[in-house]
C-alpha cells in the first residue's frame, strides 16, 4: 500500500464509484427515470407515449405531460403537492388519494374523468377477498394511477412495457389494465369453481371449508357489482379518447358480467350445498330422537312395573314364591311384545 499510492488511489475511487451506483440504481429503476426530485418519491413508475413505441421521460416536473402515464403511491409523501401544482381541482385529489371508496366513474370534462376499480390482492401475506383498489385519472391527455399496494394487472403492463411488447398508445394501456384486473379476478375463482364441481365426487365435505369460500365469494360481490356499473357508464360517456377502444372496453364490460355471473353461482351452489347438509343433519337429529322416543314408550310400561313393584313397604306379591320374578319378566315381555304390534299396526314402527 505505502509502495504502490498512485494503484491504492485508484482502487479507493473506483469503490466509491461502484457504491454510489449501487445506491441510486435502485431509485432509478423502481421509477423507469434517469431523473427526478426527492420530493417526487412518490412516483413509481413513467411512460411515456409521444412515438411509436413507449419510452421513459428522462425527466419529471410539476407539470403534466401529454401521451404520459403516472403511477404513484397513494400513500407518500409529496404526491397531493404534486397534484396541486398540476392543477387538478381538490375533489379530484381527494378522490385519487382517498383510503376507502367504491368503484365508481366520474367524467368531468371532455378530456377529464376518473375510474375507480378493484382487484384481487395476490400480495404476499393478504386476503385475495381484501380487495385493492386502484384509481385512473385521465386529465388533458395524461393518465395518472395511484394504489396504496402493489398490483398484479399493473405490474405486468410495467413488465410488458420494460420488455418492449406493452401497449402501444395511452389508451392501449388503460384497457390494458381493466382487461388485467378482470383476468386476475378469473384466474382466483378457478380453483372455486373445481371445488364446487367436486363437492357431488366428495365423501365427507368440510363445512368450515365452504363457509370461508361463500364469505370471500360475498365480500368479493360488494365490489363486483358495482364494477359492472363502471364499465356501463363509462361505455355511455365514452370519452373521446377511448373511442377507437369501444370494442375492447364492451369486451371488459362482457367480462365482468361474466365473472358477476360466476360469483352469483358459486354462492347460490354453496348455499344450497350447505342447506342440504343442513337438512340432512336436521332428518339424521329427527329419526334418532324418535328413535329414543319409540323405546322410551315401550319400556315406559315396564319401568312402571319394576318401579312399582320395587316399592319397599309391605304387601309386595310374590315376595314368598320362587317362581314371582320368572313370572314377572314373562309377563313383561309379553307386555313389550303386545306394545311393539300395536305401534306396527299404528305405523309408528
Amino acid at each position: 500500500m505505502v509502495g504502490f499510492p498512485f494503484p491504492s488511489c485508484v482502487y479507493f475511487v473506483v469503490l466509491g464509484w461502484i457504491f454510489l451506483q449501487s445506491a441510486l440504481c435502485p431509485a432509478i429503476e423502481r421509477t423507469g427515470m434517469s431523473t427526478r426530485t426527492a420530493e417526487q418519491d412518490f412516483l413509481i413508475a413513467a411512460w411515456q407515449f409521444a412515438g411509436s413505441n413507449a419510452t421513459k421521460p428522462e425527466t419529471i416536473n410539476n407539470q403534466l405531460v401529454p401521451a404520459t402515464w403516472y403511477h404513484c403511491q397513494r400513500d407518500a409523501d409529496g404526491l397531493a403537492k404534486w397534484l396541486e401544482s398540476a392543477s387538478l381541482s381538490a375533489p379530484v385529489i381527494e378522490s385519487l388519494l382517498a383510503d376507502d371508496s367504491r368503484p365508481r366513474f366520474e367524467q368531468y370534462d371532455a378530456e377529464s374523468f376518473l375510474m375507480i376499480l378493484r382487484g384481487i390482492n395476490l400480495n404476499k401475506g393478504s386476503e385475495p377477498d381484501d380487495m385493492l383498489s386502484l384509481r385512473i385519472l385521465w386529465h388533458k391527455g395524461a393518465m395518472i394511477s395511484t394504489r396504496k399496494v402493489p398490483s398484479r394487472a399493473v405490474s405486468g403492463c410495467l413488465t410488458s412495457l420494460e420488455n418492449g411488447e406493452g401497449p402501444g398508445s395511452l389508451a392501449e394501456l388503460f384497457v390494458a389494465l381493466v382487461k388485467g384486473i378482470n383476468r386476475h379476478i378469473s384466474d382466483f375463482l378457478v380453483p372455486v369453481e373445481e371445488t364446487i364441481d367436486s363437492l357431488e365426487l366428495v365423501e365427507k365435505i368440510n363445512v368450515h371449508e365452504l363457509n370461508v369460500m361463500q364469505s370471500r365469494l360475498l365480500r368479493l360481490r360488494r365490489y363486483l357489482k358495482p364494477q359492472k356499473y363502471v364499465l356501463e357508464d363509462l361505455l355511455t360517456s365514452l370519452p373521446a379518447v377511448l373511442a377507437d377502444q369501444v370494442v375492447e372496453l364492451r369486451n371488459c364490460l362482457d367480462a365482468i358480467v361474466r365473472i358477476n355471473e360466476s360469483v352469483e353461482f358459486y354462492i347460490d351452489q354453496i348455499t344450497a350445498c350447505l342447506l342440504s347438509l343442513s337438512q340432512q343433519q336436521t332428518e339424521k337429529m329427527n329419526r334418532n330422537t324418535y328413535l329414543f322416543s319409540l323405546i322410551a314408550g315401550i319400556f315406559l310400561p315396564a319401568t312402571f312395573f319394576t318401579g312399582l313393584l320395587g316399592v319397599n313397604i309391605a304387601g309386595i306379591p310374590g315376595t314368598d314364591n320362587p317362581q314371582a320374578f320368572a313370572i314377572f319378566c314373562l309377563l313383561l315381555s309379553i307386555t313389550v311384545v303386545f306394545e311393539i304390534i300395536i305401534l306396527k299396526k299404528m305405523r309408528f314402527i
